[in-house]
């Protein structure tokens, strides 16, 4: 230890750490606070959680489970895999809904702890600005359950403030750490590689000040080469399969940094957060710190330009526009006085609040319906290979409106060990496929009756849910005997 260092710190530097500090708890508390209706409701009203859920029960299964004849797993090296791994990993000590628990507060955690280490970083010490990150806590890659993609890009989010604090001159450490960065991006999700990759570009395309042309070109071959193992990866992984794009919207994008149940809301929302930083800026109170411009508008750039879906990856853009969100809270310098900060932090507590307090009904709803719906299943037979089924559109508008019913299908997987049609398998980069190829026609979100007329599936299905929830719709089709009915869906057995 050196002298300097064993000296007691000056008065200054001893405040500073003291604020630090109070502002690190302050943050915790926040993302805390997002994370408490999993106490109180355990099944997070999010789409495609249950399966995720469902997924992991096809591993590690007994040869006399009955979905050991109905699916079949086959891991190889694809992308888009965070949470499988993790359940791997993890089955020795934990469920798997003690995985998907585990994975869906992984998905707020990380991001808002992302954030908080990019705007350290970025400014030498954390800001006050970045209280506002948790309120972005349920967005649109947690509330539709793309949790790979969450997880993702929080490890994105850490790897970028490495990028920024390592020394560079330690060469050998920054190949050897950001290579291994970009093969767990890898197989996490393609997507966070690709905005680590992206944020790395912006961020190191522009000259420094004083910068020789030399150090600028050298520092320009450096940095791809600290993430050649995943472009490598992405070199070698699966074509994936263009006409499984489907319709999307830009509105999507404008609504996903707090996107919560509807678009609507979620527009809402976004803009009063926009707002909220507008006149922050407007004032003077906080400023985007200058390294950080270009990567930001580079980002912004990608997001307006990038394609709403393309093969088996929905919502693109607004995945990126999640993630531009938390990189513009972190890029935000101030305030810097007392009454700003003051004020700064009692914003962020009653936004916060807020997200919670108007979160709370959809989830205390939703398992409701979660334990109405596996209550019904119970008369659906293990083994059984069960196709979901939804009204025409504009006939059952609370279905058209929410996903999460649909979601509620793939519970027949866990708990009554049967095939279900709206388990997204082997369409694109899967790891579980169903033993049947003749399945892989059906499509994963239930489809409507013109489909049923078209299409001979009385042969492979054996059991039908018809979703109405609470509409009077019911399938006009011939030989079904009714097993079952709850609010949400009749379940029938085909004669």
């Amino acid at each position: 230890m050196t002298a300097e260092a064993g000296r007691p710190q000056a008065p200054s530097a001893a405040a500073a750490a003291v604020a630090s500090t109070r502002l690190g708890l302050i943050y915790a508390a926040l993302v805390a606070a997002t994370l408490a209706p999993l106490a109180i409701w355990p099944i997070p009203p999010s789409f495609d959680l249950v399966n995720h859920w469902a997924r992991l029960t096809l591993y590690h299964l007994a040869p006399d489970d009955p979905l050991a004849a109905l699916y079949q797993v086959r891991l190889t090296p694809i992308p888009d895999l965070a949470v499988d791994l993790a359940g791997l990993a993890l089955s020795p000590i934990l469920t798997p809904y003690g995985v998907i628990a585990l994975a869906w507060g992984a998905a707020i955690v990380l991001p808002a702890w992302g954030a908080w280490l990019v705007g350290k970083a970025v400014h030498g010490a954390p800001q006050p600005a970045v209280l506002l990150a948790p309120a972005l806590a349920y967005n649109l890659a947690v509330t539709l359950g793309l949790l790979n993609f969450a997880i993702g890009m929080g490890l994105a989010l850490i790897a970028f403030a490495a990028w920024l604090t390592i020394d560079r001159r330690r060469l050998r450490l920054r190949l050897a750490l950001f290579n291994a960065a970009a093969i767990v991006l890898f197989f996490c999700h393609l997507a966070a590689f690709a905005a680590l990759a992206l944020l790395v570009a912006l961020y190191e395309a522009p000259p420094r000040p004083g910068e020789s042309r030399r150090a600028w070109a050298a520092r320009l071959v450096v940095a791809p080469c600290c993430l050649l193992a995943g472009f490598a990866l992405w070199a070698f992984a699966p074509p994936i399969d263009s006409r499984l794009s489907g319709p999307g919207s830009k509105l999507a994008a404008l609504a996903a940094p707090m996107y919560d149940q509807t678009a609507a809301a979620g527009v809402v929302a976004t803009l009063v957060l926009v707002v909220i930083v507008a006149a922050g800026l407007l004032m003077r109170r906080v400023a985007f710190a200058p390294a950080m411009r270009l990567p930001l508008v580079g980002v912004a750039a990608v997001v307006a330009l990038a394609p709403s879906a393309y093969g088996a990856a929905d919502f693109i853009d607004a995945r990126l526009a999640v993630l531009l969100a938390y990189l513009a809270l972190a890029s935000l310098q101030g305030p810097s006085e007392s009454a700003g900060k003051a004020w700064t932090a009692a914003l962020a507590v009653v936004l916060v609040a807020a997200r919670v307090g108007l979160a709370a009904p959809h989830w205390a709803a939703y398992d409701g319906w979660a334990a109405e719906f596996r209550e019904a299943i119970r008369a659906v037979p293990p083994g059984a290979r069960v196709l979901a089924v939804a009204p025409p559109m504009g006939r059952c508008p609370a279905l058209d409106a929410a996903d999460f019913y649909r979601g509620l299908v793939n519970f027949v997987v866990i708990d009554r060990r049967a095939l279900a049609s709206t388990l997204f398998t082997g369409r694109g980069m899967q790891p579980v496929a169903a033993a049947d190829p003749r399945l892989d026609a059906t499509p994963w979100t239930p489809p409507h009756p013109d489909w049923l007329a078209s299409h001979d599936w009385r042969g492979l299905y054996d059991t039908l849910i018809a979703l109405h929830v609470d509409c009077d719709w019911r399938p006009d089709e011939a030989g079904l005997a009714r097993i079952a009915e709850t609010p949400q869906a009749t379940i029938y057995r085909l004669r």
